[in-house]
């Protein structure tokens, strides 16, 4: 059988808008001849709260969510959670847009946790009209580590994007 529920609000209170959201969900075997009723199981749950505020060009926002689920039998479980700070500024028709945020992920296999994965980044973006015309430019890095895992820890990439529009 599966279960769930969940809820999602939005609300404007001033120059700020607020978005909550909240779910949660699990499977359990209904048995059979070969199984024992409620033996395997799933749980997950997931919280996501969001704030944007409008002060005219500058329009800063904040945001962090979590994911985690759970199986009965073998207790493996996956942990997720990640935030994120930024903002737009408009100038006319030019805006800026500057973004940090970041990852955590940690598995836990048969009860012992494992290291977490953790990654995050950074982007800055500008972008402008003139006419027909627009430009943008943005650039970004990121970087991953987990210490038990070799391929991955101290991973790290930028990269700078150019795109040039017209419309007609």
């Amino acid at each position: 059988s599966t279960t769930g529920t969940g809820v999602g609000v939005s609300t404007v209170a001033g120059p700020a808008t607020i978005g909550v959201t909240f779910g949660s969900a699990s499977t359990a075997n209904t048995g059979s001849a070969t199984t024992v009723a409620g033996k395997l199981s799933t749980s997950m749950t997931t919280m996501g709260l969001g704030v944007k505020i409008d002060l005219g060009d500058i329009d800063p926002f904040i945001s962090y969510g979590s994911f985690s689920a759970e199986g009965s039998q073998t207790k493996n479980k996956l942990e997720i959670s990640g935030s994120e700070i930024g903002l737009t500024y408009a100038m006319g028709s030019d805006t800026i847009v500057v973004y940090v945020g970041n990852t955590e992920e940690t598995f836990t296999d048969n009860s012992v946790a494992g290291k977490p994965w953790t990654t995050s980044g950074m982007e800055v973006g500008y972008s402008t009209t003139v006419g027909p015309a627009g430009l943008a430019i943005g650039y970004g890095s990121q970087t991953k580590a987990q210490t038990d895992n070799a391929a991955i820890d101290g991973y790290s990439m930028t990269d700078i994007e150019i795109a040039l529009t017209y419309s007609f």
